[in-house]
């Protein structure tokens, strides 16, 4: 299984790389940034697909990043340390995949070596890459780009890629905003259904890092999409919208719809 998305919170240094690889290798990124784009060497730059956290004092872009990954790819020279070492912690405590590379330990060659063979074993399909910022160690950025570029290509190489097969062309996604809105509809279960439609306003905006995510991968938004991606832009009234933004705007109406429906009334 070929990763086929990059996330992460923006940082200078290896997660900069991580989003920079994405894009060069036509990977689809994204993640959670702090509120304002807000990352250690000043505002992430327009083009990287983050979204952004709703409040400054709520749960740290990084926590809501490994909610979303599939495994955990962490890049330094040396030990872990700070933030870096705290996702580490909390990766290993959910038990979710995760892969340690110290540079001082395994030449750029075994490094990529160990990242093929993790990637293929573990069917990562959502990848968190964090590590150390630039001012922490400087050329960490420089690194991890040769490194992961090295094991992307070999994996590319030893084991055929089977290239996805486009949205466009499935007959399993739904292709308008209301064929996705009945989707969720119908593949809900009722407890499910009661508990979204009674939520708070803050408490649906949380729930783009779970159902969110699951409305980007099983509707082919990722793959492209470009009906229901046409649909949601038409409901929207705008020129363009992110991957983000469409799963949102997917359950703004699933919400709505299970308000009508669902809503607990005190008698």
């Amino acid at each position: 299984m070929i990763v086929r998305r990059i996330i992460n919170g923006g940082n200078s240094g290896v997660e900069r790389a991580g989003l920079d690889l994405a894009i060069q290798l036509g990977i689809s990124h994204g993640g959670w940034v702090a509120p304002g784009r807000l990352v250690d060497d000043g505002l992430l730059a327009g083009h990287y697909r983050l979204k952004e956290m709703a409040f400054a004092d709520g749960p740290r872009s990084g926590d809501a990043n490994l909610e979303m990954a599939d495994g955990v790819l962490l890049l330094s020279r040396g030990a872990l340390s700070g933030e870096a070492a705290r996702l580490h912690a909390r990766a290993q405590a959910q038990d979710l995949p995760h892969l340690m590379i110290d540079f001082d330990r395994y030449t750029r060659f075994q490094s990529s070596l160990l990242i093929n063979s993790w990637l293929r074993s573990k069917q990562v399909e959502v990848l968190f890459i964090t590590g150390p910022r630039e001012s922490e160690q400087p050329l960490i950025y420089r690194d991890t780009m040769e490194c992961f570029r090295a094991a992307w290509w070999s994996l590319m190489m030893v084991e055929p890629v089977e290239t996805p097969k486009p949205s466009d062309a499935r007959d399993d996604v739904p292709r308008t905003l209301d064929e996705a809105v009945g989707r969720l509809q119908q593949v809900l279960p009722l407890k499910d259904k009661v508990t979204i439609a009674n939520m708070s306003a803050a408490e649906i905006a949380g729930l783009g890092t779970t159902l969110g995510r699951y409305v980007q991968k099983r509707f082919g938004i990722w793959e492209g999409n470009t009906d229901l991606r046409r649909s949601c832009l038409q409901a929207a009234e705008r020129q363009s919208l992110d991957d983000e933004e469409i799963a949102a705007l997917i359950i703004e109406r699933l919400v709505r719809e299970l308000q009508k429906t669902h809503t607990l009334r005190v008698i």
